[in-house]
């Protein structure tokens, strides 16, 4: 849906319209020419892409290094698990 802003009135909100092909939309307040806003900005979108890449290329190597849990722990759960299942 194509919306419009008013360069004019400052901070106002984005009106949903659908002008006939050929007319502009006219602001109600002052009368002036609305400009047709995208339905997404280019330079925040191109911002949060950029941002995700970086945030996604720096978490790939935390996936391929080893799991990083002392050893002594690792023993403790086998031994308790081995007599658990001992015990039945």
């Amino acid at each position: 849906m194509p919306r419009y802003r008013c360069p004019s009135c400052c901070c106002g909100p984005a009106l949903v319209l659908r002008p006939p092909k050929g007319s502009i939309p006219i602001c109600s307040r002052c009368r002036t020419p609305l400009e047709r806003q995208p339905l997404v900005r280019p330079i925040p979108f191109l911002v949060l892409l950029a941002v995700g890449g970086v945030l996604v290329a720096s978490s790939i190597p935390l996936l391929f290094t080893p799991d990083s849990s002392p050893p002594q722990r690792r023993e403790a759960l086998a031994e308790a698990r081995g007599s658990g299942s001992m015990a039945r």
